[in-house]
């Protein structure tokens, strides 16, 4: 089965005709994850660790509301989860790209 849950059906045969390359969601969710950490080269250990739960957790749901991300398991990192880990600048950017990789 193809891991690409936003490919629209025009997509999908291009793709299976080989005349499209589509990535999968998780590889999306990775590189977009990536791009963040490279971009706040200053992340700690913690913050570098929360988002690692974030990919995953987005991987495997297709989703996450601001409420998930102060609810287990991102309250194993810090009490208060993502409120407690980042900056409120942050915090809204890791939301927003959340949203946009959602399926």
């Amino acid at each position: 089965m193809f891991d690409n849950r936003r490919a629209g059906f025009v997509q999908f045969v291009r793709h299976v005709l080989g005349l499209e390359v589509l990535s999968s969601y998780s590889e999306e969710v990775r590189q977009a994850f990536e791009a963040f950490i490279a971009k706040h080269s200053n992340l700690g250990a913690s913050q570098i660790r929360f988002i690692e739960i974030l990919k995953d957790y987005l991987t495997d749901r297709g989703k996450v509301s601001k409420q998930d991300l102060v609810q287990a398991p991102f309250t194993n990192l810090h009490k208060d989860g993502i409120l407690g880990v980042f900056t409120p600048a942050q915090v809204e950017e890791i939301v927003r790209l959340s949203e946009q990789l959602a399926a």
